[in-house]
């Protein structure tokens, strides 16, 4: 942990080299071996012998290093070197220059610096040649996961790549690629040479869904108009339970951008924390950060509502709402459980596992007060502190809708803190929303 005289810092690159061979830094100053090989800091890598045969590995180490040095200018001055066995081989860049830290960002406690590559930058193509043509060739299928409901990768090229696409879990494919890209890097066996929508049946006949937004190789203009509406699909998805596999050919570039654009504008991530994000679990990510800049402003005019931060605000007042409402409530005098949930339905009601909440019999539910204009609440009395599975229900006339989720599951709530004489408050739900948002930012946080 950094010291007031002292900052904490976290180096980190993607390199091609071969598994076995370590990733250092070495510099300037003391902390970094002062030029030499022997006494550079050796980097972890994240995929190990886990990865592809052509597929780059992300390399990080945080160093503590004193304030007054790493924060002056000129200061700090380093570079990555690969190590096998006792080869040094040093990174060449252009100018045969050598880095210099600056310090422009910083999460928590931690500074971050930008995800390098080792030597000089490669441009898009050249990157995505370089991991892509082996894959295709070895007619592989690349799939990280970032977080627990987002995995990115290539193209599935058999019906046996989408079984196991199934049996990661993933309920919901985003497909980026051109027509042409879907012909050319297509399933076999299934007719996607000669219909790009072919395959839309095998993820349907798994119950996975399917979202194809045709999107040009290598354009960034490309990107920035797919960028906006599909940042608010993904949120969404997630919000439903989805787990989503985001993929163009190579799972370098348009997906990579998609997820950006979640991570960016959905969460509020900043350019250098998203890349700490996806770079650590897809080394092979390409960044266009020039389209995610130009697509804010259209995304901000569209769909502003679908981000957290203003969603939390709503939710903020929806809670006020219910808490003012609450107040009204004659008390039951046992463990009260105040259910509250958001809907422009006129009827709505809670059902679940318990004796009191109907034991999963809609006609049994307990019927909610409507305050407001989306606002729907309910307080019920349980007879012991448990925990327990619950949904929301729409109530029709004589009839009855349950609110459905991505993917198969209930509400869950932890009742067990409830004291007799005190109202326990549920969060505010969405309906028909399973994860909120607070969950997916800090499940990527914690990456960093």
């Amino acid at each position: 942990m950094a010291s007031s005289e002292t900052v904490m810092v976290r180096f980190s690159l993607t390199c091609f080299a071969p598994v076995g061979h370590r990733l250092a830094i070495v510099g300037n100053c003391k902390e970094l071996g002062e030029w030499r090989p022997n006494d550079a800091r050796i980097m972890a890598c994240r995929l190990g012998d886990g990865r592809l045969h052509s597929e780059p590995d992300f390399h990080w180490v945080d160093i503590e290093l004193p304030a007054k040095l790493a924060l002056q200018s000129p200061g700090v001055e380093y570079k990555f070197i690969e190590l096998d066995g006792s080869q040094v081989h040093w990174e060449q860049l252009d100018g045969d220059v050598n880095r210099q830290l600056r310090l422009d960002e910083r999460f928590e406690e931690l500074y971050l610096l930008p995800v390098e590559k080792f030597g000089t930058a490669k441009n898009e193509s050249d990157q995505t040649a370089s991991f892509y043509s082996g894959v295709k060739q070895r007619g592989e299928i690349s799939v990280r996961r970032v977080t627990s409901q987002i995995f990115i990768g290539s193209c599935p090229r058999s019906v046996a790549h989408i079984d196991y696409l199934s049996s990661l879990g993933i309920t919901a494919v985003a497909n980026f690629q051109s027509e042409e890209d879907c012909k050319n890097n297509c399933v076999a066996g299934i007719g996607m040479e000669q219909n790009a929508e072919a395959v839309r049946n095998e993820y349907e006949r798994r119950g996975m869904r399917y979202i194809w937004t045709p999107t040009a190789d290598m354009s960034s203009d490309g990107r920035t108009k797919m960028l906006p509406q599909t940042s608010a699909t993904f949120a969404g998805l997630l919000r439903e339970g989805h787990v989503v596999y985001s993929h163009c050919n190579a799972g370098v570039g348009r997906s990579v951008s998609a997820v950006c654009g979640y991570l960016s504008f959905i969460l509020g991530f900043s350019d250098r924390q998203l890349q700490h994000v996806v770079a650590s679990s897809r080394p092979a990510a390409f960044f266009d950060f020039d389209a995610l800049h130009k697509a804010r402003p259209v995304f901000e005019a569209n769909y502003l509502q679908n981000s957290a931060a203003s969603r939390a605000e709503a939710l903020a007042s929806y809670e006020r709402l219910r808490d003012e409402a609450g107040k009204s409530l004659e008390p039951a005098g046992g463990r009260e459980v105040r259910f509250s949930v958001v809907s422009s339905a006129q009827r709505l009601a809670v059902v679940g596992s318990c004796s009191e909440l109907g034991e999963w019999k809609p006609e049994a539910a307990i019927e909610m007060t409507r305050i407001g204009s989306d606002v729907h609440l309910v307080d019920v009395v349980l007879a012991s502190a448990q925990e327990i599975d619950y949904k929301f229900i729409e109530l029709t006339g004589g009839d009855f809708r349950w609110e459905t989720f991505g993917v198969e599951g209930n509400r869950k709530l932890d009742c067990s803190a409830t004291k007799a004489g005190e109202v326990f408050l549920s969060p505010v739900e969405i309906f028909g929303e399973r994860f909120s948002d607070s969950k997916h930012l800090q499940e990527a946080k914690a990456v960093l």
